[in-house]
């Protein structure tokens, strides 16, 4: 309990108590390069279409493929979209997946105060806070469960404050919060510019180590 209090006045001095996805307003674009054990893989890019009723839709795209001898042996593409009305709260979700030609989907729906669920590994409904696992989203620090934007998997996290650290990315110098992400099947690290909110790094831990560094972004003026 008294880790839980540490963690919330940590994020409360970090971000205002009223934070959103309204703060995210000023972004169009986030584009990650991927690294696993330090070989680039390929790509996860984010998108940010701002309407004008302050509705919001977030595309992913994340494409990578392993190689062995120089041979493809294992590709992986996702893409989803995520919904959002004017006070920030999602109102949608579909994706489709192709895990190695291994078809995966998820499909969430807002239905009064509770979302329906269904996907790969779970159907059903969830009432609870959660946030969707594409982590652009500086709010899944305050929610004790995400969904898989994969398959649908609803997990529990245990989040926990690790340090305040400079991080030098394209030339640029960013004051970053970080924190650790885990639970069962989820072990990630994550790196927010404390100025703009927006994620600027991720590592996890599957299967090798996965590193998501920032390309480039773009914001309007």
């Amino acid at each position: 309990m008294k880790k839980y209090i540490l963690l919330l006045l940590i994020f409360l001095k970090t971000f205002p108590s009223s934070a959103h996805v309204a703060h995210h307003t000023n972004l169009q674009n986030l584009n990650f390069d991927i690294y696993r054990n330090g070989n680039y893989v390929g790509y996860h890019h984010i998108s940010f279409k701002w309407l004008e009723d302050s509705n919001l839709i977030v595309t992913n795209n994340i494409k990578f493929s392993l190689k062995k001898f120089g041979i493809n042996f294992y590709k992986y593409e996702s893409n989803g979209i995520e919904k959002y009305n004017s006070l920030g709260q999602l109102v949608a979700f579909d994706s489709k997946t192709s895990d190695n030609g291994k078809l995966k989907f998820c499909k969430i729906r807002l239905h009064s105060s509770k979302y329906k669920i269904n996907g790969t590994n779970y159907k059903g409904f969830i009432e609870k806070p959660f946030r969707i696992s594409s982590y652009w989203n500086h709010e899944i620090l305050m929610v004790s469960k995400q969904v898989s934007g994969i398959t649908c998997r609803v997990l529990d996290q245990k989040v926990k404050f690790i340090k305040r650290e400079k991080l030098k990315i394209m030339n640029q110098l960013f004051d970053t919060s970080a924190y650790s992400i885990k639970g069962n099947k989820l072990n990630t690290l994550v790196w927010f510019d404390e100025k703009s909110k927006m994620i600027v790094r991720q590592v996890l831990q599957k299967k090798g180590k996965w590193d998501y560094k920032l390309k480039n972004y773009k914001l309007t003026k």
